[in-house]
């Protein structure tokens, strides 16, 4: 099993990852979450960050090798989109991915993307460095991460903001949690930081923290 990634549960399927560490190629088995039994699996490919995309639906990305594309999957297991970027997304209330990439080369760079329902990206600010926070989003839409010693934040509308910067090059993944009154609390390295936002509580959405929520799956009623 993925040692970094939590298995995915949403409606009746659960998703969940096998990776080849020693080279990195993985797959993803698509269950019935009453029989247990195999619906669907993908086809090796290099391992990258997952998501949930709605009700029995799931974001799964490949990253090396030459691959960099982030696939939306149905409940039936079939591939239904599939778009040329990978990164940490996020999932609105409405079912629209976006994100922070997760790409360091040339000949162009990294930006915060939005996916969308044709295949098509839509461009959000560019972006420096490459190690990334697991990011969140609040209610408004707006999410919030920590990439190359800086606190950034991207709105619904893709236009960026900087709220925090340091003179810091750790290589490390934190996480970005939303706390009460527009608190942002990041855990980096072996430290953790928190800033007063004027950020909102977490959005509701089928995936808006990624990661971030320690490994569990974000519940909504």
């Amino acid at each position: 099993m993925d040692h970094w990634e939590p298995l995915l549960v949403s409606a009746d399927r659960i998703a969940a990852g096998f990776t080849d560490t020693r080279g990195g190629i993985g797959r993803t088995f698509f269950l019935d979450l009453d029989s247990g039994e195999t619906v669907s699996a993908t086809s090796p490919a290099p391992a990258g960050r997952k998501a949930i995309a709605g009700p029995g639906q799931f974001l799964i990305g490949s990253q090396g090798y030459g691959a960099f594309t982030t696939g939306r999957f149905g409940r039936d297991g079939a591939e239904i989109a599939r778009w040329a970027s990978h990164g940490a997304m996020l999932v609105d209330k409405n079912g629209s991915p976006s994100g922070p990439e997760l790409k360091n080369c040339l000949p162009s760079g990294p930006r915060f993307r939005r996916l969308t329902p044709d295949n098509t990206l839509v461009d959000g600010p560019a972006l420096t460095g490459f190690y990334t926070s697991y990011p969140a989003m609040d209610c408004e839409g707006t999410t919030v991460f920590w990439r190359d010693g800086k606190l950034l934040a991207v709105d619904k509308d893709l236009v960026g903001y900087e709220l925090f910067a340091m003179d810091d090059d750790r290589a490390v993944i934190g996480r970005a949690l939303l706390l009460d009154g527009g608190g942002v609390a990041i855990s980096l390295d072996n430290e953790i930081l928190v800033f007063r936002t004027p950020l909102g509580p977490l959005a509701e959405g089928p995936w808006p923290c990624g990661e971030a929520n320690l490994h569990g799956n974000p519940l909504v009623s």
